[in-house]
């Protein structure tokens, strides 16, 4: 079963095709078999166009997991875990709530503040509170800045840029007009033009 919306439509013409050169077969036959072919074909897209959906969406939800996610030493054991966990949201929660009362402005400078103490400091559990507050505030110099450092964290970063952007494209004006001419190409008994063949 192919995905792709030419290949289905191409392999539906060519069914309906086939339908339409029976001689043995009365009109209303021709036309009860063009219409299972028509209702097969619109469910293998629409089944297509949700294994895509649910493909993007994971995928987004995937890199944005590893963009945020806790690496914990390779030995470490469940309590030790737990205690990183627990250094991290620590951490977090004092970046954040440093943030509280500022003006956006104030904000980033804060957050920028904060990033160059924690490089000093050599403290990766601030220095990654800093990036995370920055990145869900949409404080990109400051995210950046951090990622500068850090060739891992750049990379689920761009992972995740590429991800949210596919998601966003599934979603926009462009794709919905072309899913729906799809739709009403699937729907139509002849072959569509300029679609496939």
């Amino acid at each position: 079963m192919g995905t792709d919306p030419v290949e289905i439509l191409n392999r539906r013409n060519a069914e309906v095709a086939k339908i339409r050169g029976y001689a043995d077969l009365t009109e209303e036959a021709k036309e009860r078999r063009i219409a299972e072919v028509n209702e097969r074909a619109k469910a293998e897209y629409a089944e297509a166009c949700e294994a895509a959906e649910r493909e993007i969406r994971e995928r987004r939800e995937k890199a944005e997991k590893a963009l945020f996610e806790t690496h914990y030493p390779y030995a470490a054991s469940d309590v030790e875990q737990a205690q990183i966990r627990a250094l991290r949201r620590s951490a977090y929660d004092s970046v954040y709530n440093s943030l509280f009362l500022l003006k956006p402005e104030e904000a980033c400078e804060e957050l920028d503040r904060l990033l160059a103490r924690a490089e000093r400091m050599q403290d990766p559990e601030l220095a990654d509170a800093v990036y995370h507050v920055a990145t869900e505030r949409g404080e990109r110099s400051v995210a950046d800045a951090y990622l500068e450092k850090r060739p891992p964290q750049k990379r689920r970063w761009e992972e995740y840029v590429a991800a949210s952007q596919e998601a966003a494209q599934a979603g926009d004006v462009g794709h919905l007009l072309e899913r729906s001419l799809t739709e009403r190409a699937l729907c139509s008994a002849e072959q569509p033009s300029g679609l496939g063949a």
